[in-house]
């Protein structure tokens, strides 16, 4: 046997390289992504009812009211929450879960119809849902949540 410079230190010829196969990184991307949409879950998002916004009486869907040019404006009739963990605070006041029937009660009586709720880092998702449940319940028109 000739020696054509060609053969590697064992005697043999040297191998071609492949090309780098993307097969098995596919396969692991994609039961990956099966993975993580199986331990995912996002039907509790699905089941916070939340309102549309609130239209005036007498007004169609797309289309804005005229403003009367003898009306004198109405000021908003809103009531603004701060919701932390365990209860609801409206300015100095803090109201704690079981007492927020009372208090809306007490908003609904007045004619406020609208709150806007924002939410603090120190509330948890149930302490969202342990709001919504009796704001729900007592017919309040327009719900305005405010978090990050």
């Amino acid at each position: 046997m000739a020696a054509t410079g060609l053969e590697g230190p064992l005697g043999r010829a040297p191998r071609t390289r492949r090309g780098f196969a993307l097969t098995p990184l596919a396969d692991i991307m994609f039961q990956l992504l099966i993975f993580f949409m199986l331990s995912s879950s996002l039907a509790p998002y699905a089941l916070l009812p939340l309102s549309p916004p609130a239209r005036a009486p007498g007004t169609e869907a797309g289309v804005p009211p005229r403003p009367a040019s003898d009306a004198v404006p109405q000021p908003l009739a809103q009531a603004i929450w701060h919701l932390e963990r365990g209860a609801v605070r409206a300015g100095d006041i803090r109201l704690p879960f079981e007492s927020l029937p009372e208090a809306l009660s007490v908003l609904r009586a007045e004619g406020i119809s609208d709150i806007v709720v924002f939410i603090s880092r120190q509330a948890r998702a149930q302490d969202l849902a342990d709001l919504l449940v009796p704001v729900r319940r007592a017919g309040v028109v327009r719900l305005q949540l405010i978090g990050r």
